[in-house]
């Protein structure tokens, strides 16, 4: 065989070979109706198709998160700004890519029936996740709005467990108070639970994706893959109802009635990619200023890098998914 006979071979065996798939773990912290578009990437095979391998694992531990996305046992997490904020305030090198939800936190402060007016608060057992993460920033952000302070007015904030144990915590009576999800304040004021405050009214970084800032610089390939992917994933979820009405069954263990309400109000948040801004971080660092004054001195806007999503908008990419699904003519 000659050697040109053999390269040609060769050439031919290269190319028809399957290009490996990257391996990723995606971490989220826990189970809410703002992961649904990450299962639908996982179990409809987008990560696949845009080349990655992709293997999705619950970190409920704000701090372990980090942990994990600087020792790249994780290479993206899903969840709290303000975890991120204050580990890159500490010195950890990491960057917020973007997020899939308006900049709003889709959230309600909700409380027990016996509970009419916020100074009804004091004295009170408020449950959250941990003591760095979203629905703690988020208590801490309703207990400002509404001129409470846990120290002065003796409110007891107890880390109990993820939303699920939260949300059981406050139907039990066991707390008397919670910042949850609107998929979760629906079905508990069903139980008599009341919202005391809501939320959405305020500018927050809402459920972002995160990665390390050597991992970026190593893999932007493998960036503009997952981003790709979550912003089709996204486009599904917004063109196929039923689709995106399964995956939420599947992972949030709710009827169909409920389903449909967590749908919708999914969808007034989802959005095919949504920019992180300063404001809605300015308004995080504020509320960890609150046990960590020296948060303050960190410029936020060095938690962001864009630039890969930036590259993905304007390669028209967004208008060509919604055009394959429909969205858009």
């Amino acid at each position: 065989m000659s050697a040109t006979t053999f390269s040609i071979i060769l050439a031919i065996a290269l190319l028809a070979a399957p290009v490996r798939a990257e391996p990723i773990r995606v971490a989220y912290s826990g189970v809410s109706a703002a992961g649904t578009p990450l299962w639908l990437a996982k179990e409809e095979g987008i990560f696949a198709k845009h080349g990655l391998e992709a293997d999705l694992v619950t970190v409920r531990s704000a701090p372990l998160q980090v942990t994990a996305l600087v020792s790249n046992e994780v290479q993206f997490v899903r969840g709290s700004a303000s975890s991120m904020l204050t580990a890159a305030a500490q010195g950890a090198k990491l960057k917020i890519l973007f997020s899939l939800f308006a900049e709003r936190a889709s959230y309600d402060f909700l409380v027990a029936p016996s509970i009419t007016n916020p100074r009804d608060l004091r004295g009170k057992k408020i449950g959250v996740q941990d003591f760095s993460g979203l629905l703690w920033s988020l208590t801490m952000l309703s207990l400002r709005e509404m001129g409470l302070d846990p120290q002065r007015d003796n409110i007891n904030i107890q880390a109990i467990g993820d939303s699920t144990v939260i949300a059981q915590s406050l139907a039990t009576g066991i707390i008397d108070a919670a910042a949850l999800d609107k998929l979760q304040s629906v079905r508990l004021q069903g139980l008599g639970i009341k919202v005391l405050y809501d939320l959405s009214r305020i500018p927050f970084p809402s459920s972002p994706f995160m990665s390390a800032e050597a991992y970026i610089q190593k893999n932007p390939q493998a960036v503009e893959n997952f981003i790709k992917a979550l912003i089709e994933a996204s486009t599904i979820m917004r063109a196929q109802k039923e689709k995106g009405l399964a995956v939420l069954q599947k992972h949030i263990k709710v009827d169909r009635q409920l389903a449909e309400i967590g749908y919708k109000n999914l969808l007034e948040d989802l959005t095919p990619y949504t920019f992180v801004t300063v404001k809605g971080l300015r308004t995080v660092q504020e509320i960890i200023a609150l046990r960590d004054p020296k948060i303050t001195k960190f410029n936020v806007e060095d938690l962001l890098d864009q630039r890969i999503l930036t590259k993905v908008v304007k390669s028209g990419y967004v208008e060509e998914v919604e055009r394959k699904y429909k969205i858009r003519s």
